[in-house]
């Protein structure tokens, strides 16, 4: 061996799987304190983001950006999303957030929309008309700041009961969306957010402002992070992984009887050799004596890679790690993550919107049950909108970029849009557009070491508030990998082994 292959042997390698928010906060965190610590860029270790599609390409790119600072108070998450709410606002302080991303902070309102009128050609039979108890999910629950004694579960997750066994799982239950505690909120005119209709609004209630609501364009965020970090060494692979296996791992042997009247042929030249990780046909593989590296990364284009660590991060796809023969001790139901398929759209007023974010209940109308949508303007003075989530978790398809709205639902969201606001009414820029969120069918990510393990790590299943706790995950992960723990947060909620 050279005495460069060998120094690339030694330099430890960690490999990061998906460049939504969490994968790419995760590789900004470490590749910039190993700068800082290991001056020598040929003896710092090497880190390396795979992404098979491009940067924040699903949810990471395609949701509200909304950060609340409070807003998951009680809940098992509530030191997560504080202090991301709080790094948020560091990072965006230094490399001017304001200006790449569009940070600010905001205000937040909750309406409550009544009977809206609408064409009689766009009514709706009223079919399944649900009672006021109920909801369809949609990606964020509006809650006001509550009694951290009293437990609630965010939207776009399950509903959680204490009664339930650990191994059991609720697969088809949504939490629905609970009227916000007006005691606990402030109550202001209709006229305090000018561009919706006034006639339409029954209530309007602050549930937050600039000191505790923010906002972030999540895929400008995403791709200066991904530039930050790749200033300061990170390297980017485009490809899918394919599988990763442990280098020193011996499959058990199966022994079976053959008739003596059968003849063993020779298998043909292009199967699997299963002698040490090679494959015939494929770029040769290192056999267990040359490499002292755990895994090997099988990628379905360029080279393969040889690594000490591995951070799978890639949201709604997580559970493709338990195809692969390294994550053979993880059982699916330690990491119930699917996704949850939420429709949004664009618009450009013709006139820039305030700072100011509404979340609309609209109930009582000629659509069946209730709606509610979520309308983020943004200072660029585009508009974001976002609802109509399905209400059942699926697996996405292989590919992101494969369209997945619903004509229905995006025509719904579009009118509903155009029923509360005259100022979206005839700017929609872009419409039927669709995304999976990552949801974790106990409600809470999965951010921890694969027990027993040499080096595997997941990361994933932050449902709608992914972009608020993305900062913090990618944080906490690269302690895990560079110190062997996180001492920043407390990581026990979100343990693998804790629904095991």
């Amino acid at each position: 061996m050279s005495s460069n292959s060998q120094k690339e042997e030694d330099r430890e390698t960690i490999i990061i799987i998906g460049a939504g928010i969490v994968g790419v906060s995760t590789a900004y965190f470490t590749v910039k304190r190993l700068s800082e610590e290991y001056p020598d860029s040929t003896t710092r270790p090497r880190v390396v983001l795979v992404e098979q599609c491009e940067p924040g390409c699903s949810a990471s790119g395609k949701s509200g950006g909304f950060l609340a600072r409070q807003w998951s108070d009680g809940t098992d998450t509530e030191q997560l999303a504080q202090f991301s709410y709080d790094l948020h606002a560091k990072l965006a302080l230094e490399h001017s957030g304001k200006e790449r991303w569009g940070y600010r902070p905001l205000d937040t309102f909750c309406a409550e929309i009544d009977r809206i009128p609408v064409r009689q050609a766009k009514q709706h039979k009223a079919t399944n008309v649900r009672s006021g108890a109920e909801s369809v999910v949609t990606s964020i629950e509006v809650i006001a700041p509550r009694d951290k004694r009293v437990s609630s579960a965010t939207t776009m997750e399950y509903k959680r009961s204490d009664a339930l066994d650990d191994d059991s799982l609720q697969t088809s239950t949504h939490a629905s969306i609970p009227v916000p505690d007006t005691g606990a909120v402030k109550a202001v005119p209709p006229e305090t957010v000018p561009w919706l209709h006034n006639r339409v609004i029954t209530k309007l209630h602050q549930v937050g402002n600039t000191k505790n609501t923010a906002q972030v364009d999540p895929l400008k965020l995403t791709r200066v992070l991904l530039a930050e970090a790749k200033a300061h060494g990170l390297e980017t692979v485009r490809a899918k992984v394919i599988d990763i296996c442990e280098t020193r791992y011996r499959p058990p042997l199966i022994e079976f009887s053959i008739n003596k009247r059968e003849c063993i042929r020779e298998p043909p030249p292009d199967v699997l050799n299963i002698t040490g990780l090679s494959m015939t046909g494929r770029d040769s593989r290192p056999t267990n004596a040359k490499t002292k590296k755990p895994y090997i990364v099988l990628l379905d284009q360029g080279t393969d890679i040889l690594v000490d660590k591995v951070v799978v991060a890639c949201g709604a796809w997580a559970t493709s790690c338990l195809r692969w023969e390294a994550f053979r001790d993880v059982s699916a139901s330690q990491i119930p993550i699917q996704g949850l398929r939420v429709h949004y759209l664009l618009a450009k007023p013709k006139e820039q919107l305030p700072a100011q974010a509404v979340f609309a209940e609209i109930n009582g109308t000629v659509y069946s049950g209730e709606d509610a949508i979520e309308i983020y303007p943004r200072p660029d003075g585009s508009v974001f909108v976002c609802g109509e989530a399905l209400d059942d978790p699926e697996m996405p398809p292989h590919n992101p970029f494969e369209p997945v709205y619903s004509k229905r639902a995006t025509g719904r969201l579009k009118q509903i849009v155009n029923d509360v606001s005259s100022a979206l009414s005839f700017d929609i820029i872009q419409y039927g557009l669709a995304c999976h969120l990552p949801v974790h069918a106990r409600g809470i990510p999965v951010i921890s070491k694969v027990p027993s393990s040499k080096g595997l790590y997941i990361a994933a299943g932050h449902g709608c508030w992914g972009i608020l706790n993305g900062p913090a995950t990618g944080m906490a992960v690269s302690e895990l990998l560079i110190d062997g723990e996180c001492t920043t947060l407390d990581l026990s909620n979100f343990r693998l082994d804790r629904w095991a």
